[in-house]
């Protein structure tokens, strides 16, 4: 009992961490709905499942408690490893059309549950100290290990689909690490409720405490691997109202670029869209092509512009230019409206540092010389 508690202390505290961080620090964190979800899992996975998993084996309550205990860890479970795969596919590749995944999700969730709370669904024994349930209802096995096996699949497939296209090769290593660790727990789960075998029990609450201590150093301490991590930024680029290019940034290299190694149909649409639209009300914001998104964003007390291309806008990116902007013109608003004649551009090569400071997510992770 005493150990149950300390393990159940830890998990709370170590969930609570996770929650409070990416609550302060939600601006940095992506979108809303990943999130929510995110806060979700610390909740249900690591303080409301794996409480009511551990007291349901405890002899110290009556049967009919951890059967209560005991039914609501199959509950949370079942959410809980449904959200973390959600919040897999949302890390590597946000898509807000997940209409039939969360259909099917729910299908099968329903399922499980309604013959979970079949009276005859298990029957208790008490074995060295502890309870063990058996499965009278074999069906209800059978979906709950095939439901566990979906989600590993899943996780499994997005992995390696999207792999490729991972933006750095840390990042790559880093949510490999999280999904290879959180499909393990998922396999001694299961193997623990067909086995019932305290030793599988033990290596699960082991792993599964390692995974959320890892997961949550990774949040505090690596945020950029919660960052959409097929999302792109290629070029991003300063343009004066004059059309005289300011300061451009290759994120693909991640290097400085200057105007001879710009394409001339690109200084020549550029110049289009500044002169088209710096002054007006109604100013383009957004060009969507098949591959990209062409971001703009104005300045027109300054007289400059900012055009940025990504695989696609998101609300980091978004929040990221903003900031980008405001401090870019706090710094360099007097040069800017000082300018005429001739432009020294090299004024304003400090934008490198405020890109870095904004956009780290999105800077190419260079590996260190051997």
């Amino acid at each position: 009992m005493i150990i149950n508690i300390f393990l159940i202390i830890a998990s709370t505290i170590i969930s609570l961490i996770g929650i409070f961080y990416v609550y302060f620090n939600r601006e940095n964190l992506g979108n809303t709905l990943s999130i929510i979800l995110n806060i979700v899992l610390f909740l249900f996975l690591g303080i409301f499942f794996f409480a009511s998993f551990l007291l349901s084996t405890e002899t110290y309550f009556s049967e009919d408690i951890v059967l209560i205990l005991w039914y609501i860890s199959i509950i949370f479970w079942v959410f809980s490893i449904s959200i973390l795969s959600i919040i897999q596919k949302y890390i590597i590749k946000f898509e807000e059309k997940t209409v039939f995944s969360t259909i099917f999700y729910s299908f099968i969730i329903g399922i499980i549950l309604g013959l979970a709370f079949l009276s005859d669904s298990f029957t208790i024994h008490s074995n060295n100290g502890s309870y063990k349930f058996i499965f009278q209802n074999l069906l209800l096995l059978y979906l709950l290990v095939s439901y566990n096996t979906i989600i590993f699949g899943v996780m499994s497939y997005n992995l390696i689909k999207y792999f490729p296209s991972i933006r750095d090769n840390k990042s790559q290593k880093l949510i490999s690490i999280l999904t290879f660790q959180f499909c393990f727990i998922i396999s001694l789960y299961s193997i623990y409720i067909i086995t019932q075998n305290i030793v599988f029990q033990y290596l699960y609450v082991t792993f599964y405490l390692l995974g959320a201590i890892l997961a949550t150093y990774f949040l505090i301490k690596k945020p950029f691997l919660f960052i959409e991590l097929t999302n792109k930024i290629h070029d991003f680029i300063i343009f004066h109202r004059s059309g005289i290019l300011l300061y451009s940034y290759n994120f693909e290299t991640g290097e400085e670029t200057d105007e001879s190694l710009l394409k001339g149909s690109i200084l020549i649409g550029i110049n289009h869209i500044l002169s088209n639209f710096i002054d007006r009300k109604d100013q383009l914001n957004l060009i969507k092509m098949k591959n990209r998104d062409i971001i703009l964003e104005y300045d027109n007390t300054h007289g400059y512009a900012l055009l940025l291309t990504a695989n696609h806008k998101n609300t980091f990116i978004d929040k990221a230019v903003n900031s980008f902007m405001t401090q870019f013109t706090s710094i360099n608003g007097d040069k800017l409206k000082n300018l005429n004649g001739l432009i020294d551009v090299s004024e304003f090569r400090n934008a490198k540092e405020i890109i870095i400071e904004n956009f780290e997510p999105f800077l190419i992770k260079k590996q260190p010389n051997k």
